[in-house]
């Protein structure tokens, strides 16, 4: 009887851990982390984006009909259709419990890395 349940000790440690590290980033303000670069893959689920100066890779999970597309104007909405391979991009993200990162809002920026102007008409 006490052996089954020595057998269980990994495992509660594990779990406790991974609460303890998954409150510790959830405390973190939503989407107050970023990532900028190109677009190497987008789905309706996922996205993945490469930063050519630090030479990193993210992945961000898509919520189902996620709607935080935006021209770098920050007002002009836009969808994940409109997003493809080779665009610029800022990704405002967090990581929730167990460490998955998710973007919560998305700029499509200009050809050469920045905002795009605003054209006041």
């Amino acid at each position: 009887m006490i052996t089954k349940r020595l057998h269980l000790v990994p495992v509660v440690a594990a779990l406790l851990v991974a609460l303890t590290l998954g409150a510790a980033s959830a405390s973190v303000k939503a989407g107050s982390q970023v990532f900028e670069g190109l677009v190497k893959h987008v789905s309706t689920t996922d996205l993945k984006v490469y930063n050519p100066s630090s030479k990193k890779t993210m992945g961000f999970a898509l919520v189902p009909r996620f709607g935080n597309v935006f021209k770098s104007d920050g007002r002009t909405s836009q969808t994940v259709n409109d997003l493809a391979a080779g665009q610029y991009v800022k990704v405002y993200y967090d990581q929730k419990m167990l460490g998955l990162v998710h973007a919560d809002r998305i700029l499509i920026m200009s050809s050469n890395n920045m905002k795009m102007k605003v054209n006041h008409s």
